[in-house]
C-alpha cells in the first residue's frame, strides 16, 4: 500500500478572521490543500486502509489456533450387574483439553499437539481405581493431494485481498489525479474570470470617458446630443457586462472552494501567472508515458492477474478430495485403589500394579512413551455430478476473459485521452497566436477611430464599436491563455504524471 509523502509545506492557513479577508493562494498551495481536505481523496484513503485490514484478515486463515476446554459432569448409570445391588452406577467426571493446531498455504493440515486429561471417580465395585485419571497426548499431520494442494490455491484469499489493496491504491492515486485536474481546472478558470473582471471594469471606464467627452462636445456644439444617448447606452451594456463578469468570478471561486473544502464565505484570490510559453510534445513519446504512469493501467492489469489466479484456484476445486494424515499417540493411565472394589476370586485383593497405583503415572506414561499407537489415514471424496465446482470455474474463466478485454479497453481509452489532450494545446495554441493579433489589431482599429472622431470626421458609433471589438478580441485571449494551462493540465493526467509534476510523491 502507499502513503502519502508531500515535499510541499502548507503555506496557507484560514483562521476564523479569514473569512472576511481575501487570502491570497498559489496553484501548489490549492492542490496541498486539496490533497489534505477533499472529501474524496479522504474517502479513498479509507478505502485503502479497509483494503489493508481484508490483507491481514485473509492472513488468519494460517494462525495457529491454540484451544482449551474444560468440563465437569456428574451422572448415575443404569446397570443389570448383579454385582451392583443398588442398579446403578453414580460417577463424576472432569475433563480438560487443550491443544495448538492449524493450516500451512501448501495444503497441510495439522495438530501440532493435543492434550487431554480425565478425570473419573465412581462407585462401581467392579472398577479398579477410583478415581482414575486417563491422559492422552497426539501429534498428527496430513496433506490434500488433489483439491486444495499448492500454495496458488491455499493462498487465493491473501493474493486476491493484496491485489484488491493495490488496486484500491491505484484508485486513490486516480481520484487524487482527478481532483488535481479539477483544481487546475478551476484555479485557471477563476484567474481567467479576474482578469476579464478587470478588463470589463476598464471597458465601463471607457465607455463612460466617452459619454463625458461627448457630453462636453454636444454643449460646445460640435456633435449631436444622439451621441450622448448611444454613450449612455454603452455604460450600461457594461455594466451589465461587470455584473455578469463578478458572477462568474464568485461561482468559479465557489466551485474551487467546494473542492478544497474551504468556507464558502471566504475569499481567495489566485496569484499565479498562467504559463504563456509553448511547450512541444512528440505523441509517441506521450503515449508511451502514459501506458507506464496511468493508475488505469496499473489496475486493469492488476485486475487481469486476480482473475487468473482465482481462474486457477476454480480449476483446482473441480479435482476430488484426496487426502492422508499420520497420526503419533501416546497414552496414560493411573489412579487410587478403589475402596468399594470386590474381588471376583473371593479372597484377598489383588494388589494394583505399581505402574497405574498413582494419579502422577498417568502424566509419567505420556513423559516416557509407555503406550504408543500410530495410525495413517487416507481420505477420497468427490461430488458425483460436481455442479458447484463446475460453475465456479466457467464464471472464473468468463471475469478473466472480460477483465482482458476491459485492459485493452483501458489502454484505447489512454490512446484516444492523450491525442484528445494533445489536441487541446494545439487549438489553444492557434486561438491564443490568433487572439494576439486580433488585439492588436483591435487596437489599432479603437486608436484610429478615437483620432477620427477627435477631427470630426468619424462617429460615436464607430468608436464604440471599435472599443467592443478591441473587448471581445482581450477576451478571447483571455480564455484561450486559461483554456492553454487548462489544456497543459489535461495532458500531464493524460500522461499519469499530473501528481509528480506538482511536487507531490507517492510512497510506499
Amino acid at each position: 500500500m502507499k502513503s502519502l509523502i508531500l515535499s510541499i509545506a502548507v503555506a496557507l492557513i484560514f483562521s476564523a478572521e479569514a473569512k472576511s479577508e481575501t487570502v491570497e493562494l498559489t496553484l501548489k498551495e490549492a492542490l496541498v490543500l486539496a490533497l489534505q481536505n477533499n472529501r474524496d481523496i479522504k474517502i479513498e484513503r479509507f478505502n485503502v486502509d479497509s483494503s489493508k485490514g481484508e490483507v491481514k484478515s485473509q492472513k488468519g486463515t494460517f494462525d495457529i489456533l491454540f484451544s482449551v476446554e474444560s468440563s465437569y459432569s456428574e451422572r448415575e448409570i443404569p446397570t443389570a450387574s448383579t454385582f451392583i445391588e443398588t442398579g446403578t452406577i453414580a460417577e463424576d467426571e472432569f475433563n480438560i483439553t487443550a491443544g495448538l493446531d492449524g493450516r500451512l498455504p501448501t495444503g497441510t493440515f495439522y495438530d501440532l499437539v493435543k492434550f487431554s486429561a480425565t478425570r473419573t471417580k465412581t462407585d462401581s465395585p467392579i472398577e479398579v481405581l477410583s478415581p482414575n485419571w486417563f491422559t492422552n497426548i497426539s501429534f498428527s499431520v496430513g496433506q490434500d493431494l488433489l483439491r486444495d494442494f499448492g500454495l496458488d490455491v491455499n493462498l487465493i484469499g491473501v493474493i486476491t485481498a493484496k491485489r484488491n489493496s493495490d488496486i484500491a491504491v491505484n484508485e486513490l492515486e486516480k481520484r487524487i489525479s482527478d481532483v488535481f485536474l479539477n483544481v487546475e481546472i478551476e484555479y485557471w478558470g477563476l484567474v481567467g474570470f479576474i482578469e476579464n473582471l478587470e478588463l470589463q471594469k476598464k471597458a465601463l471606464e471607457l465607455a463612460k470617458d466617452l459619454q463625458r467627452r461627448n457630453e462636453i462636445q454636444v454643449d460646445v456644439g460640435v456633435l449631436p446630443p444622439i451621441t450622448v444617448t448611444q454613450a449612455k447606452s454603452e455604460v450600461a451594456a457594461r455594466q451589465v457586462d461587470v455584473i455578469t463578469a463578478e458572477n462568474n468570478v464568485e461561482a468559479v471561486a465557489d466551485r474551487l472552494k467546494n473542492i478544497l473544502v474551504l468556507p464558502l464565505q471566504s475569499q481567495i484570490m489566485p496569484i499565479d501567472d498562467p504559463n504563456k510559453e509553448f511547450i512541444n510534445y512528440t505523441e509517441k513519446d506521450i503515449l508511451d508515458e502514459s501506458l507506464k504512469n496511468r493508475p488505469e493501467i496499473k489496475q486493469a492489469k492488476l485486475e487481469v492477474e486476480k482473475n487468473e489466479k482465482l481462474r486457477k484456484f476454480y480449476s483446482n476445486q473441480r479435482l476430488p478430495r484426496l487426502s492422508v494424515q499420520g497420526t503419533i499417540e501416546y497414552k496414560g493411565l493411573g489412579g487410587d485403589e478403589n475402596q468399594n472394589r470386590i474381588d471376583f476370586g473371593g479372597g484377598d485383593l489383588e494388589p494394583i500394579s505399581e505402574q497405574f497405583n498413582s494419579p502422577g503415572d498417568a502424566f509419567d506414561q505420556l513423559y516416557n512413551g509407555d503406550f504408543m499407537s500410530w495410525s495413517i489415514l487416507g481420505v477420497f471424496s468427490y461430488p458425483i455430478f460436481n455442479w458447484q465446482a463446475r460453475g465456479d470455474y466457467i464464471k472464473a474463466k468468463a471475469d478473466l476473459n472480460r477483465t482482458v478485454i476491459e485492459y485493452d479497453k483501458v489502454i484505447d481509452d489512454i490512446n484516444l485521452d492523450v491525442r484528445n489532450s494533445m489536441r487541446l494545446i494545439e487549438n489553444s495554441k492557434r486561438r491564443i497566436e490568433a487572439a494576439d493579433i486580433s488585439v492588436d489589431l483591435a487596437s489599432q482599429v479603437l486608436s484610429n477611430e478615437e483620432e477620427r472622431l477627435k477631427v470630426g470626421i468619424g462617429t460615436t458609433r464607430e468608436v464604440l464599436e471599435a472599443q467592443r471589438d478591441l473587448v471581445d478580441a482581450r477576451a478571447s485571449q483571455i480564455r484561450a491563455i486559461a483554456d492553454y494551462n487548462i489544456a497543459l493540465a489535461r495532458l500531464e493526467k493524460a500522461k499519469g504524471t499530473i501528481i509528480q509534476s506538482k511536487g507531490i510523491v507517492l510512497q510506499d
